[in-house]
């Protein structure tokens, strides 16, 4: 008889939970963005084509399987959503070309699941898709909804699928991104956005060019290890650690979270470690490791603001640092996840609720794989 593991079996409890929705049911029990891969079908449907690929088992590909078939003919979600904390804010958002908000990570993730199921037309035709030009240029560039998204979202493709089309379409976004930068005499990349975390800000973009570089071969400009370490030394001293503002124009302004805090950052610090070998990066994630370790423990699970975010933080410091005592923080906000609460009206999606949690249940079974979902794998 085979022994679940703790992880494993609340990893199993939570895939129950998840299959006893359908997308329909899921849609009136949660608000738009529903075609998404942050709080919508799109990310369920990958959560379950982790689970198929992490436990070796052909039914939760078929769960994978008729969720996205169902999102991909729903009809596409409105331009400005609401998050449940914030409910008299409405944000717009990029419907078609947005990674985690809209349909790129939909057509991900149905390229994915149809590349396990050995799918060549719908591989082809999400592909075909996912490469599409964008339907609208923002005016700053982010992870969350522009340029830096669809450029991880292609690294992450490519490594799973190695299609020489993903690897044109790629190229051409990362010029694209490096264009925005504005890099002239010296200048610090990305000034237009003032937001300084890996959702919203400029370590979003730092962290997609890596990736897209690490994975292709691509060629950095000249001034992106320059930059990346002055971007380092922006963080803020603490007792222990450091970690960066929100944004440089409220420098006092701090979030504690993958979004928009040390978290989040991590994930580039460690990155560009296992890239550069640059002791002054490793010593950056330490540092940042470090205020993790110490800020207040939340009582929100999911990964977007909460507990799952950090966690997988801790996981990125462990595959850099094995035997640094990042694993057991990586424990102890697990368990932090796994009992916390989630954001109301997508309590069952990918960065907000259950399916995140699962993600790092199945993650937690076995960390030197670990992947943050849309960001690492």
């Amino acid at each position: 008889m085979t022994v679940k593991s703790g992880y494993l079996s609340r990893a199993i409890d939570g895939l129950g939970e998840l299959s006893k929705y359908s997308f329909e049911n899921m849609r009136l029990v949660h608000s738009p963005p529903h075609r998404s891969m942050y709080a919508g079908g799109a990310g369920i449907a990958y959560t379950f084509w982790k689970a198929a690929c992490a436990l070796d088992d052909p039914l939760w590909l078929d769960h994978a399987r008729l969720w996205i078939e169902h999102v991909y003919a729903a009809p596409q979600d409105g331009s400005q959503i609401t998050y449940p904390e914030i409910p008299d804010e409405p944000v717009e958002i990029q419907p078609a070309d947005s990674l985690l908000f809209g349909d790129r990570g939909l057509l991900l993730t149905r390229a994915l699941i149809a590349a396990s199921e050995d799918s060549e037309p719908t591989l082809d035709r999400s592909l075909g898709k996912f490469m599409a030009p964008e339907n609208k240029r923002l005016p700053v560039q982010e992870y969350l909804q522009g340029i830096a998204g669809r450029l991880v979202g292609s690294a992450l493709l490519y490594r799973e699928l190695g299609q020489e089309r993903l690897k044109e379409y790629g190229d051409a976004l990362a010029r694209d991104l490096i264009e925005t930068a504005g890099v002239t005499d010296g200048s610090l990349p990305w000034r237009k956005n003032p937001r300084l975390g890996f959702a919203h800000g400029r370590g979003g973009n730092f962290y997609a060019l890596l990736l897209w570089s690490k994975e292709t071969g691509y060629a950095l400009p000249k001034w992106y290890l320059p930059a990346l370490r002055q971007y380092a030394r922006s963080g803020r001293k603490h007792e222990h650690g450091i970690s960066w503002p929100i944004s440089e124009k409220s420098e006092e302004d701090y979030m504690d979270t993958w979004c928009n805090g040390a978290p989040g950052l991590i994930h580039l610090w460690t990155l560009a470690y296992s890239h550069f070998r640059d002791t002054f990066l490793l010593e950056a994630a330490e540092a940042a490791g470090e205020y993790c370790i110490h800020m207040p423990e939340t009582k929100l699970g999911h990964i977007c603001c909460g507990a799952a975010g950090v966690a997988y933080a801790f996981l990125a410091l462990n595959r850099i640092d094995p035997g640094g005592g990042w694993l057991e923080q990586a424990r102890r906000y697990a368990e932090l996840a796994g009992a916390g609460s989630v954001m109301k009206n997508w309590r069952l999606g990918l960065y907000g609720g259950l399916a995140g949690t699962v993600c790092l249940m199945l993650d937690m079974e076995n960390p030197e794989e670990a992947a943050l979902p849309g960001v690492e794998g």
